[in-house]
């Protein structure tokens, strides 16, 4: 289904919002595969920024949350756990 934002999804629904497995593709190039609850990423996926950087990982409430590594595009990767409280980041890391 293709938003009014320029975003595609292709996935499963329920109650009208995205739920279950799905994949949206941003108009920017951004795409997101895996698990969705309420319209929002939650469980278990993976994100590709258009400019090479990958997250893989959980998310909750639309967030990067819980385990995961973000492989950036310059070849850094951060493998830890992600927290997120409002606009504050906070992490535990390991540079490979």
């Amino acid at each position: 289904m293709k938003k009014a934002d320029g975003g595609v999804y292709d996935g499963e629904w329920k109650d009208c919002k995205r739920n279950g497995m799905g994949t949206y593709r941003y108009a920017d190039g951004d795409v997101y595969d895996g698990e969705w609850k309420d319209g929002k990423k939650n469980g278990k996926g993976t994100y590709k920024y258009a400019d090479g950087d990958i997250y893989d990982g959980e998310w909750k409430d639309g967030k990067m949350n819980g385990k995961g590594t973000h492989k950036y595009a310059d070849g850094d990767i951060y493998d830890g756990e992600w927290k997120r409280w409002e606009d504050e980041w906070e992490w535990n890391y390991e540079i490979c």
